[in-house]
């Protein structure tokens, strides 16, 4: 959630609130402040040091001594090896968001991310090593280093919380938080916030509390001085409407007797991107941010040398599909559809075929099987796929012609999924925006579930793609990729 910040200070501050935690909680706050960023950086360090140290331990473990594989490599190559595969592990760490402190994920997500993780750092250093010529590595070598590496992560990851948790409650105390609107937004901010920040209660002139009786109530916005002084608190945040925001405007211009951050929650909401200026016009302050980022032109240079070497080394698989898609069914191997492209554009997108003849025509007679949301149509069991249908869409391979369309500029490497003609009629306005970019092979929604994503938040995911392009994002995009394919989510 996007705030905008402001420092709220006067020329005589009163003494920090002191309180139960002595006389040193202004450090103890600042240290709160940083500990998840130190936290996440010592994290980093950990797991680096416990898959390197998961695979050296497979490595002189008498298990795999005696593979006489080891002969013709030293530990010199496999510390390289062990190094390799561990910081590629921390790259994909970082993309799944094991890092994050503040938010821990599910017990079954962090599962999922170490282990698709692993494995695919794992894949990606073997194929670095024989692309540079290195001599084969043990196969008994990399298969146990992999099961130890995961089994290390997964009861490490399963304690970090409960870890970070104790060393925060130790050496930090959480900053206290006064919630300025006791409307309903402010009551879920107030839920959002427990646990990393201590809400003292809301201010308002109303009394909407009845939903929320563990925060109380404690005066009017007249008051907001002086329960600000008694309770010690270190940031505000309003969450009211911009029309009645006038009478905190005015004790906000006039300060507080103690350092205080003021944080307004903007009414812009999920239209505001992460990146956005502030401007000063005619005495007003403007927030200023394009409604699509500039798309820079490595983009393209990136999608064309990217697409040659991918076609040039996949070219067996794409033999390989074509011959078995033959021999499966009659028709031809590929499938050529009108898919809409950026600001309207109309284009044949390419993919293998995986369903019968004429399956276009019997698609109203399953529309009422629909299992997915808004325009789209998914079936898991679509009686239109073919068998080997089933499999080059279980592994996404029958989306790799559209290479062919990324060659020719009607599609890119990362982007929104260009739609058919028949959803963008059945599109809401706010919806025409994911066509403001040139569609991609893969994007955020691929990466977050594919299938399993709703409509509406599959929408918002391009939204926010398109808002806040970068080269980072696309690379961490395609980063993710690997794993979503091999996980087979979402995927049917």
């Amino acid at each position: 959630m996007t705030t905008v910040e402001l420092r709220a200070e006067t020329e005589q501050w009163a003494p920090a609130f002191v309180g139960d935690h002595g006389a040193w909680s202004p450090m103890r706050s600042r240290i709160g402040r940083a500990l998840p960023t130190a936290g996440g950086a010592c994290l980093l360090l950990l797991d680096f040091g416990l898959v390197f140290g998961a695979f050296m331990l497979a490595y002189w473990s008498r298990f795999v001594a005696a593979d006489l594989t080891f002969i013709a490599l030293g530990v010199e190559q496999y510390s390289w090896m062990a190094a390799l595969i561990a910081a590629g592990t921390g790259i994909l760490f970082a993309t799944h968001g094991l890092f994050d402190l503040q938010q821990p994920q599910s017990w079954s997500a962090r599962i999922g991310g170490i282990v698709s993780s692993i494995s695919t750092a794992l894949v990606l250093a073997v194929a670095a090593s024989y692309f540079l010529g290195e001599q084969a590595f043990s196969r008994l070598w990399l298969s146990t280093g992999w099961l130890t590496a995961v089994a290390i992560l997964i009861g490490w990851h399963t304690l970090v919380p409960r870890v970070y948790t104790w060393i925060r409650d130790a050496i930090a105390i959480p900053d206290r938080v006064l919630i300025v609107g006791a409307n309903r937004l402010g009551q879920e901010l107030a839920a959002e916030l427990q646990g990393e920040f201590h809400v003292v209660g809301y201010v308002d002139n109303g009394s909407e509390l009845e939903r929320s009786p563990n925060l109380p109530l404690l005066g009017p916005i007249a008051q907001l001085e002086q329960i600000v002084q008694a309770h010690g608190v270190n940031e505000v945040v309003i969450a009211l409407p911009t029309n009645r925001r006038e009478q905190v405007t005015h004790i906000v211009n006039r300060g507080f007797h103690r350092p205080v951050t003021i944080k307004f929650l903007p009414e812009l909401g999920e239209l505001l991107p992460q990146r956005f200026e502030l401007q000063e016009f005619g005495g007003r302050r403007y927030i200023g941010f394009a409604p699509a980022a500039s798309v820079s032109w490595i983009k393209r240079v990136v999608d064309l040398a990217a697409t040659s070497l991918g076609l040039l080394l996949i070219s067996p698989i794409l033999l390989a599909v074509a011959i078995a898609i033959k021999l499966d069914s009659s028709g031809p191997v590929f499938y050529r559809q009108v898919r809409v492209g950026k600001n309207g554009r109309q284009f044949g997108m390419y993919k293998f075929r995986s369903m019968i003849v004429n399956a276009d025509r019997k698609l109203s007679d399953l529309r009422e099987k629909n299992e997915a949301s808004g325009p789209l149509f998914k079936m898991k069991d679509d009686p239109r796929v073919t068998r080997v249908g089933k499999f080059i869409r279980r592994w996404s391979l029958d989306e790799l012609p559209q290479l062919f369309n990324v060659m020719r500029g009607e599609m890119s490497l990362v982007g929104p999924r260009p739609p058919i003609p028949a959803e963008v009629d059945e599109y809401e306005e706010w919806q025409l925006g994911r066509l403001r970019a040139v569609p991609g092979l893969t994007g955020l929604w691929q990466v977050s579930g594919r299938s399993e994503v709703p409509f509406h938040d599959m929408v918002r995911l391009d939204l926010h793609y398109i808002r806040n392009w970068s080269i980072g994002l696309d690379i961490e995009i395609l980063l993710r990729t690997i794993p979503a394919v091999l996980t087979n989510r979402g995927a049917y």
